[in-house]
Protein backbone atom coordinates (compact mmCIF):
# COMPACT_ATOMS: atom_id res chain seq x y z
CA UNK A 1 0.00 0.00 0.00
CA UNK A 2 1.59 3.47 -0.77
CA UNK A 3 1.25 6.15 1.85
CA UNK A 4 0.59 9.81 -0.12
CA UNK A 5 3.63 12.41 1.09
CA UNK A 6 1.26 14.41 2.44
CA UNK A 7 0.53 11.27 5.21
CA UNK A 8 4.30 10.99 6.01
CA UNK A 9 4.70 14.95 6.40
CA UNK A 10 1.97 14.83 9.01
CA UNK A 11 3.46 12.00 10.70
CA UNK A 12 7.01 13.80 10.56
CA UNK A 13 5.78 16.54 12.23
CA UNK A 14 3.89 14.96 15.12
CA UNK A 15 7.32 12.71 15.88
CA UNK A 16 9.23 16.16 16.26
CA UNK A 17 6.44 17.57 18.47
CA UNK A 18 8.49 17.69 22.16
CA UNK A 19 6.31 16.79 24.64
CA UNK A 20 6.03 19.02 27.80
CA UNK A 21 8.65 17.57 30.97
CA UNK A 22 6.91 16.51 34.01
CA UNK A 23 7.67 18.06 36.65
CA UNK A 24 7.06 16.55 39.97
CA UNK A 25 6.41 18.22 43.22
CA UNK A 26 8.08 17.42 46.49
CA UNK A 27 7.20 17.88 50.05
CA UNK A 28 9.78 19.57 52.29
CA UNK A 29 11.37 16.83 54.77
CA UNK A 30 12.44 17.10 58.63
CA UNK A 31 13.29 14.22 60.71
CA UNK A 32 10.79 12.07 62.71
CA UNK A 33 12.28 12.30 66.08
CA UNK A 34 15.33 13.90 67.82
CA UNK A 35 18.91 12.26 67.67
CA UNK A 36 21.67 12.93 70.33
CA UNK A 37 25.39 13.20 69.26
CA UNK A 38 28.39 13.26 71.64
CA UNK A 39 32.04 12.74 70.32
CA UNK A 40 35.30 15.63 70.28
CA UNK A 41 36.35 18.16 67.95
CA UNK A 42 38.30 17.85 65.09
CA UNK A 43 40.21 21.26 65.39
CA UNK A 44 39.82 21.99 69.16
CA UNK A 45 39.60 18.70 70.96
CA UNK A 46 36.81 19.64 73.02
CA UNK A 47 33.95 17.46 74.16
CA UNK A 48 30.74 18.26 72.16
CA UNK A 49 27.35 17.51 72.87
CA UNK A 50 25.11 17.99 69.90
CA UNK A 51 21.28 17.44 69.07
CA UNK A 52 19.29 17.69 66.32
CA UNK A 53 15.42 18.39 65.84
CA UNK A 54 12.89 18.47 63.59
CA UNK A 55 12.17 21.53 62.79
CA UNK A 56 9.04 23.23 60.97
CA UNK A 57 8.66 23.59 57.16
CA UNK A 58 10.82 27.16 55.77
CA UNK A 59 13.16 26.91 58.51
CA UNK A 60 15.97 25.36 57.16
CA UNK A 61 18.99 23.74 59.08
CA UNK A 62 20.15 26.09 61.85
CA UNK A 63 22.41 25.90 64.86
CA UNK A 64 21.60 26.48 68.42
CA UNK A 65 23.85 27.65 70.88
CA UNK A 66 23.33 28.32 74.88
CA UNK A 67 25.29 31.91 75.39
CA UNK A 68 25.11 32.92 78.90
CA UNK A 69 21.35 32.12 79.07
CA UNK A 70 20.35 33.51 75.97
CA UNK A 71 19.86 31.09 72.74
CA UNK A 72 21.72 32.19 69.73
CA UNK A 73 20.76 31.19 66.63
CA UNK A 74 23.06 30.64 63.20
CA UNK A 75 21.41 30.00 60.11
CA UNK A 76 23.74 27.34 57.25
CA UNK A 77 24.10 30.00 54.98
CA UNK A 78 26.32 31.54 52.99
CA UNK A 79 26.38 34.42 54.12
CA UNK A 80 27.27 33.12 57.63
CA UNK A 81 30.55 31.87 56.33
CA UNK A 82 33.19 33.39 58.49
CA UNK A 83 36.12 31.40 57.73
CA UNK A 84 37.15 28.17 55.36
CA UNK A 85 40.40 27.56 56.41
CA UNK A 86 40.59 23.64 56.94
CA UNK A 87 36.87 23.46 57.47
CA UNK A 88 34.12 25.61 57.59
CA UNK A 89 32.90 27.92 60.22
CA UNK A 90 29.73 29.70 60.13
CA UNK A 91 28.92 32.64 62.48
CA UNK A 92 25.98 35.25 63.32
CA UNK A 93 25.85 38.65 63.88
CA UNK A 94 27.54 38.96 67.28
CA UNK A 95 29.98 36.71 66.36
CA UNK A 96 28.97 33.35 67.85
CA UNK A 97 30.39 30.29 65.70
CA UNK A 98 30.05 26.81 64.79
CA UNK A 99 33.46 25.05 63.15
CA UNK A 100 33.63 22.20 60.88
CA UNK A 101 30.49 22.44 59.74
CA UNK A 102 30.39 20.34 56.44
CA UNK A 103 30.22 16.41 57.20
CA UNK A 104 26.98 16.97 59.25
CA UNK A 105 25.61 19.24 56.55
CA UNK A 106 26.42 17.10 53.98
CA UNK A 107 24.65 14.41 55.49
CA UNK A 108 21.75 16.48 55.71
CA UNK A 109 21.76 17.77 52.16
CA UNK A 110 22.46 14.63 50.50
CA UNK A 111 19.49 12.94 52.71
CA UNK A 112 17.34 15.69 51.29
CA UNK A 113 16.23 17.02 54.72
CA UNK A 114 15.10 20.39 54.76
CA UNK A 115 14.44 21.46 58.35
CA UNK A 116 16.45 21.01 61.46
CA UNK A 117 17.27 22.59 64.70
CA UNK A 118 21.21 21.26 65.79
CA UNK A 119 21.39 22.26 69.41
CA UNK A 120 25.42 21.84 70.28
CA UNK A 121 27.34 22.76 73.60
CA UNK A 122 30.36 23.91 72.09
CA UNK A 123 32.35 25.51 68.76
CA UNK A 124 32.90 22.60 66.61
CA UNK A 125 30.48 19.44 64.85
CA UNK A 126 31.55 16.09 66.96
CA UNK A 127 34.15 14.16 64.17
CA UNK A 128 33.64 10.49 64.73
CA UNK A 129 35.40 9.03 62.29
CA UNK A 130 36.17 11.56 60.16
CA UNK A 131 33.07 11.00 57.81
CA UNK A 132 29.83 11.58 57.82
CA UNK A 133 28.72 7.83 58.32
CA UNK A 134 27.65 8.62 61.94
CA UNK A 135 25.20 10.78 61.07
CA UNK A 136 23.66 9.01 58.38
CA UNK A 137 23.25 5.30 60.10
CA UNK A 138 21.04 7.78 62.73
CA UNK A 139 19.21 8.86 59.62
CA UNK A 140 18.46 5.48 58.68
CA UNK A 141 17.36 4.18 61.95
CA UNK A 142 14.96 6.99 62.88
CA UNK A 143 13.53 7.85 59.61
CA UNK A 144 12.15 10.96 57.78
CA UNK A 145 9.17 12.86 57.91
CA UNK A 146 7.19 14.38 54.89
CA UNK A 147 5.92 18.21 55.78
CA UNK A 148 3.17 20.20 54.28
CA UNK A 149 5.40 22.91 52.49
CA UNK A 150 6.85 21.61 49.28
CA UNK A 151 10.79 21.84 48.19
CA UNK A 152 12.11 24.62 46.20
CA UNK A 153 15.16 24.05 44.15
CA UNK A 154 17.69 26.48 42.65
CA UNK A 155 17.87 25.46 38.97
CA UNK A 156 21.24 26.97 37.02
CA UNK A 157 20.78 29.00 34.00
CA UNK A 158 24.05 29.40 33.18
CA UNK A 159 27.66 28.26 33.04
CA UNK A 160 29.06 29.97 36.37
CA UNK A 161 32.82 29.18 37.30
CA UNK A 162 35.78 30.56 39.48
CA UNK A 163 39.37 29.95 39.29
CA UNK A 164 41.78 30.76 41.55
CA UNK A 165 45.69 29.28 41.96
CA UNK A 166 45.41 26.53 39.09
CA UNK A 167 42.44 25.11 41.19
CA UNK A 168 38.73 25.50 39.20
CA UNK A 169 34.92 25.25 40.51
CA UNK A 170 31.43 25.12 37.88
CA UNK A 171 28.38 24.59 37.65
CA UNK A 172 25.81 24.32 34.18
CA UNK A 173 22.54 24.20 33.30
CA UNK A 174 21.36 20.20 34.75
CA UNK A 175 18.18 18.54 35.39
CA UNK A 176 19.57 17.10 38.42
CA UNK A 177 22.23 17.39 41.05
CA UNK A 178 25.73 15.68 39.30
CA UNK A 179 29.12 15.84 40.70
CA UNK A 180 32.03 15.83 39.60
CA UNK A 181 35.46 15.95 41.56
CA UNK A 182 39.11 15.61 40.29
CA UNK A 183 42.17 15.70 42.81
CA UNK A 184 46.02 15.35 42.28
CA UNK A 185 48.47 15.32 45.03
CA UNK A 186 52.14 13.98 44.85
CA UNK A 187 51.94 11.48 47.10
CA UNK A 188 52.27 8.10 45.45
CA UNK A 189 49.18 6.29 47.03
CA UNK A 190 46.84 9.26 46.29
CA UNK A 191 48.24 10.87 42.30
CA UNK A 192 45.30 11.71 40.37
CA UNK A 193 41.61 10.47 41.22
CA UNK A 194 38.33 10.95 39.93
CA UNK A 195 34.99 10.64 40.83
CA UNK A 196 31.42 11.33 39.37
CA UNK A 197 27.73 10.86 40.70
CA UNK A 198 24.38 11.64 40.66
CA UNK A 199 23.31 12.96 43.79
CA UNK A 200 20.71 11.16 46.09
CA UNK A 201 20.28 9.64 49.40
CA UNK A 202 21.28 6.28 48.56
CA UNK A 203 24.19 6.87 46.24
CA UNK A 204 25.34 8.99 48.87
CA UNK A 205 24.58 5.96 51.93
CA UNK A 206 27.10 3.61 49.17
CA UNK A 207 29.63 5.62 48.05
CA UNK A 208 30.10 8.91 49.96
CA UNK A 209 29.32 9.16 53.72
CA UNK A 210 31.83 6.46 54.68
CA UNK A 211 34.80 8.10 53.25
CA UNK A 212 36.98 10.10 55.85
CA UNK A 213 39.16 13.16 56.10
CA UNK A 214 42.76 13.17 55.74
CA UNK A 215 45.98 14.63 56.42
CA UNK A 216 49.94 14.32 56.35
CA UNK A 217 51.87 13.79 59.58
CA UNK A 218 54.65 15.79 58.14
CA UNK A 219 51.86 18.77 58.89
CA UNK A 220 51.26 17.99 62.16
CA UNK A 221 52.92 19.83 64.34
CA UNK A 222 52.48 23.20 62.66
CA UNK A 223 48.74 22.33 62.67
CA UNK A 224 48.81 22.25 66.26
CA UNK A 225 51.21 25.02 66.69
CA UNK A 226 48.43 26.83 64.81
CA UNK A 227 45.47 25.20 67.52
CA UNK A 228 44.45 22.99 64.50
CA UNK A 229 43.72 19.91 64.65
CA UNK A 230 44.64 19.64 68.62
CA UNK A 231 41.95 16.56 67.94
CA UNK A 232 43.05 14.53 65.60
CA UNK A 233 44.25 11.19 65.45
CA UNK A 234 44.10 7.75 63.58
CA UNK A 235 40.60 7.26 64.89
CA UNK A 236 38.96 10.18 63.11
CA UNK A 237 41.43 10.78 60.09
CA UNK A 238 43.60 8.88 57.63
CA UNK A 239 47.41 9.60 58.15
CA UNK A 240 50.11 9.43 55.55
CA UNK A 241 53.53 10.24 56.26
CA UNK A 242 56.12 9.74 53.42
CA UNK A 243 55.44 6.34 51.79
CA UNK A 244 52.42 4.73 53.64
CA UNK A 245 49.16 5.26 55.30
CA UNK A 246 49.33 4.69 58.98
CA UNK A 247 45.96 3.72 59.84
CA UNK A 248 46.15 -0.20 60.37
CA UNK A 249 42.99 -0.93 58.90
CA UNK A 250 43.76 0.33 55.38
CA UNK A 251 41.34 2.55 53.37
CA UNK A 252 37.61 2.11 52.93
CA UNK A 253 37.75 3.34 49.69
CA UNK A 254 40.94 3.06 47.05
CA UNK A 255 40.18 6.18 46.17
CA UNK A 256 38.81 7.51 49.55
CA UNK A 257 40.53 10.61 49.49
CA UNK A 258 38.56 12.59 46.31
CA UNK A 259 35.60 10.52 48.11
CA UNK A 260 35.85 12.55 50.84
CA UNK A 261 36.36 15.95 48.96
CA UNK A 262 32.98 15.24 47.38
CA UNK A 263 31.62 14.64 50.87
CA UNK A 264 32.96 17.94 51.36
CA UNK A 265 31.98 19.79 48.49
CA UNK A 266 28.48 18.59 49.27
CA UNK A 267 28.25 19.99 52.96
CA UNK A 268 29.76 23.38 51.48
CA UNK A 269 27.44 24.07 48.43
CA UNK A 270 24.13 22.97 51.26
CA UNK A 271 24.76 26.64 52.03
CA UNK A 272 22.88 27.90 49.57
CA UNK A 273 20.10 27.13 50.90
CA UNK A 274 18.09 24.66 48.61
CA UNK A 275 18.87 21.63 46.92
CA UNK A 276 20.92 22.75 43.29
CA UNK A 277 19.92 21.98 39.74
CA UNK A 278 22.81 21.90 37.93
CA UNK A 279 26.71 20.02 36.79
CA UNK A 280 29.10 20.94 39.57
CA UNK A 281 32.57 20.38 38.69
CA UNK A 282 35.60 21.15 40.72
CA UNK A 283 39.32 20.58 40.83
CA UNK A 284 41.67 20.63 43.63
CA UNK A 285 39.27 22.61 45.08
CA UNK A 286 38.76 23.63 49.18
CA UNK A 287 36.31 25.09 51.30
CA UNK A 288 37.23 28.10 50.32
CA UNK A 289 36.25 27.69 46.63
CA UNK A 290 33.54 26.00 47.47
CA UNK A 291 32.15 28.75 48.73
CA UNK A 292 32.98 30.77 46.53
CA UNK A 293 31.34 29.27 43.80
CA UNK A 294 28.35 29.59 45.56
CA UNK A 295 28.68 33.80 46.53
CA UNK A 296 28.87 33.60 42.58
CA UNK A 297 26.16 32.17 41.97
CA UNK A 298 24.10 34.55 43.85
CA UNK A 299 25.97 37.58 42.42
CA UNK A 300 23.11 37.67 39.71
CA UNK A 301 19.47 36.52 39.29
CA UNK A 302 20.71 36.02 35.24
CA UNK A 303 22.29 32.80 36.96
CA UNK A 304 19.39 30.81 38.77
CA UNK A 305 16.33 30.60 39.28
CA UNK A 306 13.71 29.60 42.03
CA UNK A 307 11.26 26.79 41.00
CA UNK A 308 9.68 24.36 43.09
CA UNK A 309 10.30 20.85 41.24
CA UNK A 310 12.94 19.22 39.91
Amino acid sequence: MLVKKKEVKENKLFVDIKLPKFLSARRQQTLKKSLSFSGIGLHTGNKVDMKLSPAPPETGIVFRKRIKNKLSYIKANYKNVKSTKLCTILSDSEGNSVSTVEHILSALYAYEIDNVYIDINSNEIPVYDGSSLEFVRKFDDIGLEEQDSYKKFIKIKKHIEVLEDGKSARVSPFDNTLITTEIEYPHKLIGKQTISLMLNPSIYQSQVCSARTFGFLKDVENLRKSGLALGGSLSNAIVLDETKILNKEGLRFSDEFVRHKLLDFIGDISLSGFRILGSFFTSHTGHYLNCKLINKIFESPDNWELVCSN
